[in-house]
């Protein structure tokens, strides 16, 4: 009786614990990591003659897979981070060209359907920590914001006095369905502070921005002006406090039944360059290089995370960036001799290879991906959206993300899913790519600069159009417009009614 008794109490225990295992079994977390303006000629995966070692990057290729030809929505930030959230190309709403400058409201529509809101659908506990950059409302005093040349199309001057911090800055992270928000918004625009919510974490005063960088910088880049700032505010200290907030997410929520969905957003390597003392000169690439170090640090502590907290086998991790590398950094070349766009030619901002084309990583082991295997077909940032979408059993709407694919064949076994994929330029120009065949628009190349073009030997891509074929011309050396007119007219055609169309999907 006594034997048959324990029997019955060891049964109950296990059924108490069976709510949290199924939990966890049955939808994997998902963990998102977006690195900022990280090319891909800077992780060593990736680059072999890269200047700068990635080896936590270089690890998780190994152990889960890697893609060659992954591609950010757009050359620059926002559209980027809205294409990812929404599942849809950003030049079919507001931002046609160009990135947020400060002080704008919020890109993603209040009705718009996102990736964090679907996941709350289905239970998840989401969050974003790091860099937003797709506005909020800013509680303005009196309600009414000032003028743009106050604001700043390129540099603010608004001040403490224009704002009521007294009530919540809305819109936001939590506007587009995170639960939970920390980060600074931008690294180089006001404010100068952190936001938990919808609160600022301090109480802010006036600071100018470029004073901060003329004091806390190593090198160039650009901050936006004056405004509101936490006193003190040290640069170097918003990516191990971003990091850090990341990691006690991941140790709070793996306790949890709930699955739980965190975008990581790192500030690094943009400007400003800002690598803590213990990173100064461990790369070849001199700050730029140290900083891309510390984001590698960052990764790999939160990789940590998730393995010590058991969750790492089910768990959906991606590890990309917003677009390819910024412009500014000329003594990366010339004086270290390290190539930011590797194999690519272009950098941030344009429609060559090395604007757009980033690196990317996905692991998820229980969910067979895993093996260390390239992955060389067609994918886009977009594409994450349908793909998770696909994981939880939501079935998504013709109007729901509208531009994304599942592409969860193409992440397990290199199927070929995407076909086609449009390139969105900073100025707005369009370009195409269909199979190996890239066109480009010729004013959609705005930030080669001639001591960049050196590296290429001369070689000139002017023309009325842009055509490159990838597969024998991966750095874009050779326009071929001349050679085939009939292919021009049949991909601009076809990009045309793309732009016409309300889908691609």
């Amino acid at each position: 009786m006594k034997k048959f008794i324990k029997i019955i109490l060891s049964m109950a225990f296990v059924l108490t614990l069976l709510p949290k295992l199924n939990a966890q079994s049955e939808k994997p977390n998902i963990v998102i990591i977006l690195t900022d303006d990280l090319g891909y000629g800077d992780v060593s995966f990736l680059n072999p003659e890269s200047k700068v070692r990635t080896p936590h990057m270089d690890a998780l290729a190994k152990e889960g897979v890697w893609a060659s030809d992954a591609h950010a929505p757009s050359t620059v930030c926002s559209p980027s981070r809205y294409s990812l959230l929404t599942g849809r190309y950003a030049w079919r709403g507001s931002l046609r060209a160009g990135r947020l400058n400060p002080w704008k409201e919020s890109a993603i529509e209040k009705d718009r359907v996102t990736l964090p809101k679907i996941l709350k659908e289905k239970g998840y506990h989401t969050a974003l920590i790091g860099k937003w950059h797709l506005g909020f409302e800013w509680p303005w005093m009196g309600g009414g914001k000032p003028s743009e040349s106050i604001i700043g199309k390129g540099t603010s001057t608004a001040s403490c006095e224009m704002f009521d911090w007294s009530k919540p800055i809305k819109g936001g992270p939590l506007g587009a369905g995170f639960d939970y928000y920390f980060g600074d918004d931008a690294p180089n625009m006001p404010p100068y502070a952190f936001i938990e919510n919808d609160r600022l974490t301090c109480e802010p005063v006036n600071i100018d921005g470029r004073k901060l960088m003329k004091q806390q910088t190593m090198r160039g880049g650009y901050i936006h002006g004056i405004g509101p700032g936490e006193k003190g505010w040290q640069l170097n200290k918003v990516m191990p406090t971003i990091t850090a907030k990341a990691i006690d997410f991941i140790d709070q929520e793996s306790k949890k039944e709930k699955p739980f969905f965190l975008m990581y957003a790192p500030t690094s390597p943009h400007s400003p360059i800002v690598p803590l003392d213990k990173y100064k000169g461990k790369s070849l690439a001199g700050p730029y290089g140290d900083f891309i170090i510390q984001t590698d640090e960052a990764i790999g502590q939160v990789v940590k995370a998730l393995k010590n907290s058991g969750v790492y086998e089910n768990t959906l991790l991606i590890i990309s960036s917003d677009n390819g590398p910024a412009p500014f950094m000329r003594e990366r070349i010339q004086t270290h001799g390290h190539n930011p766009s590797g194999p690519l030619r272009g950098l941030k901002r344009d429609l060559l290879e090395g604007g757009h084309r980033v690196p990317f990583i996905a692991s998820w082991p229980k969910g067979e991906i895993k093996g260390g295997k390239e992955i060389d077909a067609l994918l886009s940032q977009t594409d994450l959206f349908a793909t998770i979408a696909g994981i939880i059993d939501y079935k998504l709407e013709d109007s729901i993300a509208e531009d994304s694919l599942d592409i969860l064949a193409t992440l397990r076994s290199n199927q070929t899913v995407r076909q086609e994929l449009v390139y969105h330029a900073s100025n707005g120009k369009l370009g195409l790519r269909q199979e190996n065949w890239a066109y480009l628009h010729p004013k959609g190349i705005t930030s080669e600069p001639d001591w960049f073009k050196q590296i290429w030997n001369g070689d000139s891509i002017d023309g009325p159009a842009l055509l490159f074929d990838l597969s024998t011309d991966l750095a874009q050396r050779n326009n071929l417009y001349k050679k085939f007119p009939e292919r021009i007219q049949q991909m601009e055609s076809r990009l045309k009614k793309i732009q016409n169309g309300k889908s691609t999907r």
